[in-house]
């Protein structure tokens, strides 16, 4: 059974024992068994090669501090460019496009990623060294479960904390109404969302592994999903990000959070506000699984109300609601769709673009403040149209 990050066309990132041979006209690639791709030798026109070593230096070079340790390491690394620039670097091969991409080495291709982010996520005393910081970012594991605001999520997630690995799952396929809110090219519709997710980022920073399930998060896979799985070089995760739309999902993943103390972070798009829920199952596993006072009891018997009667939209809010709260009420436009106090054009939860990506960027803001020892509150609501925002429930 193959590992979950070697998912269909995952990049293959290329070693000595890998060929390839660059001529005026043409590249010639012959893999090694390892990588197991149907071919022994493949013939790459040149407008399918890609050298990214140049504006990865160029991008060194303009943010690398004059006279600082980095900058002297890193004038040592643009010797070997400038003295071996044919044979310097890691190639990469995305068999989906056949592809072959030249990346400086992983050191420096994800400083280049991480240099913009400078120490602008501190822990709370602002003592720790940055490669400390590091060290606790990468080996941070996050698993969201839902790749459309779960997309967000995930980018953002990886532009500020690029931890070594991640975990995507999404049972759905992208339609066109996803684009609204998803980043988009006409080559992802129809097609899994955790493995155009995993392409998409995998395709900037081939050296992250994504593990993707893409039958989505179920009975049968929730073990490895949460607590890993040795045997399939799955890690457990250090949190998860829920946003999935199946109640069933929700309870489920949380349910089996609560039991292995693992944190569940959640963002809700609401019209022109985000909410962020947090459940720190890490600290106290006997939390209840909603936030802010919902006991499991009342959420249980409200899904179940709803699920006996599948076609009442009323029951199916009541639990939502008991799951998220009521602060959609400070969102008129978006109250008045819900409560359908005026006619509703299109089916659908109506959400902005503009709100998703916010909303993946409070779920990687949450992690990485969390991670640097942080205490965050159980509900955060921010309204970008007005500015108004709430905190609500314990600081911990």
């Amino acid at each position: 059974m193959k590992n979950y990050y070697q998912y269909e066309n995952y990049p293959r990132i290329l070693d000595e024992k890998d060929a390839v041979e660059r001529s005026k006209n043409k590249v010639i690639f012959r893999p090694g068994k390892k990588h197991r791709l149907p071919f022994k030798e493949l013939e790459v026109a040149l407008e399918n090669v890609f050298d990214l070593a140049q504006p990865t230096i160029d991008g060194l070079f303009d943010d690398l501090v004059p006279g600082s340790k980095l900058m002297e390491e890193f004038m040592a690394e643009w010797e070997k460019f400038q003295a071996s620039e044919s044979s310097y670097g890691i190639w990469v091969f995305y068999p989906a496009k056949n592809h072959l991409v030249r990346f400086v080495p992983l050191f420096w291709h994800r400083l280049s990623l991480l240099m913009r982010n400078s120490t602008l996520h501190r822990d709370p005393e602002m003592k720790m060294e940055w490669q400390k910081i590091r060290e606790l970012f990468e080996k941070t594991v996050v698993a969201i479960a839902g790749c459309s605001v779960g997309n967000n999520a995930a980018h953002a997630i990886v532009g500020d904390i690029r931890p070594f690995h991640l975990k995507v799952a999404d049972y759905k396929e992208f339609e066109m109404p996803n684009a609204n809110r998803v980043r988009l090219t006409y080559a992802d519709f129809y097609r899994n969302k955790a493995l155009v997710t995993a392409e998409q980022i995998n395709a900037v920073d081939p050296f992250m592994r994504i593990s993707v399930f893409n039958e989505g998060v179920h009975e049968g896979n929730i073990s490895d999903f949460i607590i890993g799985n040795k045997s399939r070089s799955e890690p457990p995760a250090s949190f998860i990000v829920e946003e999935t739309d199946d109640p069933d999902a929700k309870i489920l993943i949380r349910k089996e959070a609560k039991r292995n103390s693992v944190p569940v972070i959640m963002v809700t798009d609401m019209g022109s506000a985000v909410q962020l829920d947090i459940r720190r199952f890490d600290l106290d596993n006997k939390l209840p699984l909603a936030a802010c006072g919902v006991s499991d009891e009342e959420l249980f018997s409200k899904r179940d109300r709803w699920q006996a009667d599948l076609a009442d939209r009323n029951k199916f809010f009541e639990f939502a609601f008991a799951l998220i709260g009521h602060n959609h009420l400070l969102v008129p436009e978006f109250k008045r769709i819900i409560l359908k106090e005026e006619e509703v054009l299109f089916g659908g939860i109506p959400q902005l673009g503009s709100t998703a990506m916010m909303a993946g960027g409070m779920a990687a803001e949450a992690i990485a403040r969390i991670i640097l020892g942080s205490k965050m509150p159980e509900r955060m609501f921010i309204n970008k149209y007005t500015g108004e925002a709430l905190i609500m429930g314990d600081k911990i």
